[in-house]
């Protein structure tokens, strides 16, 4: 599997937006990705809204399960984000793409 640019293709709408929150956001990007939630995931970007809140949702929804394909514990909560409210998925422009040489 080839993964996303973390760095590139995560972004943070909504809440804080320090190093804490995209690293959250990252992380809840993981968890969407393991369960299809994110596709075309090569070709897109992923935008999480309030990632502080939504990371802190999905750890005390219960005890987690660890996806060994993605390296990711995904909690039961991330099953219910909802997108275009906790998060969009969009489709990059062909010069970003170029731009990033992705």
């Amino acid at each position: 599997m080839t993964n996303p640019d973390w760095n590139l293709q995560v972004k943070i709408s909504r809440g804080r937006r320090d190093t804490g929150a995209h690293h959250r956001a990252i992380e809840i990007a993981r968890q969407l990705l393991a369960i299809g939630q994110w596709p075309d995931y090569l070709n897109t970007l992923i935008v999480i809204h309030d990632a502080y809140d939504l990371h802190r949702r999905l750890q005390l929804s219960g005890t987690g399960t660890y996806h060994e394909d993605f390296n990711v514990v995904v909690y039961p909560a991330a099953h219910e984000l909802q997108p275009g409210q906790d998060y969009e998925v969009i489709r990059m422009s062909d010069s970003f793409r170029e731009l990033h040489d992705l």
